[in-house]
């Protein structure tokens, strides 16, 4: 009988706070869901067509040698990507990054038999993708690469719960090994800037009242996950109705993955039944999910700061938002330099689509085709143009109207083998009365 006293006593000790709150993720058998955390790259590159210009610091310690290996790695990733082409002569974008420092180091420890040597180091790059038609940048960044134990890094990963091999974060034994784990990992970075990351993570699920609705989610229902969570009555316990609120923040969040995916299989060919306004409008609400999830893991982190699960949704977001909103400022910087350039082109005397409404200033839709094709924009970004807004409001703006007689003519002497779908697309978003031919 003391035997069973002592294990009740044990029990209680154990399970009296889980207990005393009615909803939480449990202890003995915690269930998690695996979610495929898909991020985009920084910048989607239309110009497929890439050549990778790599440099040294010239004071650099075995920079030939290091630049060479970092270029051949980079080009061995990009041509497994089914998107891109290689090409050294006319390219479309161009990768280029420099070797900015570069070392590696021993580290000893202790003394004696206790005596132990390892080694450590550390390789930064800066990178850059440049738009060949613009000669805008369409990223840029300043990467940084180490080797060796790195407690900040090692706990940042384990915040995020995504999966990570914990051997790679010691210290190497060989130097040999130290410099192909900065040389991975430092192409790595650079190959995620132009493709999309995936890193799976497992999050974990409420029991409780709550356990019907966490076998939405490893049903990956999400959708439905959001929509029953909302509707649910609200706990009376804001530090219960936290767990509550936790499965909407993580249902939003795994919906803007898979937003995320589908945009990804469209740029693989994989998705022909989405268009580029589609994507566009998926990668909105992507954002839209993601800027509402991280607002509720904000909220139930207020709510019930002890749950220290809830902070992992929470780095898992704002990593993402911050890759969201460089997209978005590329994506506007790039805009401006592509307009800047057609401008500049359209009002050189002699070229021959410099005609540009004298009452307005505007080129009709027309004259921006033939504009974007004699620049060497890609059919796609022309076919975005196209299918946005700005191409009617150019069009109102012009009283444009498309003669079908001389338009497609010039369109295809300008715009050679993409000339009809360009034609097709235009005269479908014209309104009826701008897209009667004239007579």
């Amino acid at each position: 009988m003391k035997a069973q006293a002592w294990i009740i006593l044990l029990l209680f000790v154990i399970l009296g706070p889980v207990a005393a709150r009615a909803q939480g993720f449990g202890l003995l058998q915690k269930k998690v869901v695996t979610i495929n955390r898909l991020l985009p790259p920084t910048v989607n590159l239309k110009g497929k067509r890439i050549r990778v210009e790599a440099t040294a610091d010239s004071l650099q310690k075995g920079g030939d040698e290091l630049r060479a290996l970092l270029k051949t790695k980079l080009v061995t990733l990009i041509q497994k990507d089914p998107r891109f082409i290689l090409n050294d002569t006319s390219p479309e974008t161009i990768l280029k990054f420099t070797v900015t420092n570069y070392y590696i180091e021993k580290v000893t420890q202790g003394s004696g038999n206790n005596r132990t040597v390892s080694n450590r180091g550390k390789i930064e790059v800066a990178y850059q993708a440049m738009d060949v038609a613009t000669g805008s940048a369409l990223d840029s960044e300043n990467l940084t690469q180490i080797a060796g134990y790195d407690p900040a890094t090692s706990g940042m990963l384990d915040a995020l719960h995504i999966n990570t091999n914990k051997k790679k974060q010691a210290a190497e034994v060989s130097e040999n090994e130290t410099r192909d784990q900065l040389v991975s990992g430092i192409v790595d970075s650079m190959a995620k800037r132009i493709a999309p990351l995936d890193e799976p993570f497992q999050a974990p699920l409420p029991a409780g009242k709550l356990e019907p609705l966490s076998s939405l989610a490893l049903s990956g229902r999400w959708g439905a996950l959001e929509e029953q969570a909302e509707k649910m009555d609200k706990f009376p316990k804001p530090t219960d109705d936290a767990y509550r609120l936790y499965l909407v923040a993580l249902a939003k969040e795994a919906q803007a993955y898979d937003l995320t995916r589908e945009a990804n299989e469209r740029d693989l060919g994989k998705r022909t039944d989405i268009s580029p306004a589609q994507a566009e409008a998926e990668f909105q609400k992507a954002q839209t999910y993601l800027d509402q999830s991280g607002a509720i893991y904000k909220e139930i982190i207020t709510a019930d700061s002890k749950e220290k699960e809830f902070r992992a949704g929470d780095t898992r977001t704002e990593d993402a938002m911050a890759i969201y909103a460089k997209i978005e400022r590329y994506k506007e910087e790039n805009a401006k330099a592509l307009a800047a350039k057609s401008t500049e082109v359209a009002h050189t005397p002699d070229h021959p689509t410099a005609a540009v409404n004298a009452a307005t200033g505007k080129q009709n839709p027309l004259e921006q085709v033939l504009t974007f094709c004699a620049g060497g924009v890609e059919v796609d970004s022309i076919k975005e143009y196209i299918e946005s807004p700005d191409f009617t409001a150019d069009a109102k703006a012009t009283n444009y109207k498309f003669n079908f007689a001389q338009d497609s003519v010039r369109l295809h002497d300008t715009c050679k083998q993409n000339a009809a779908v360009l034609q097709h697309l235009m005269r479908a978003h014209l309104t009826p009365a701008v897209a009667s031919a004239h007579k």
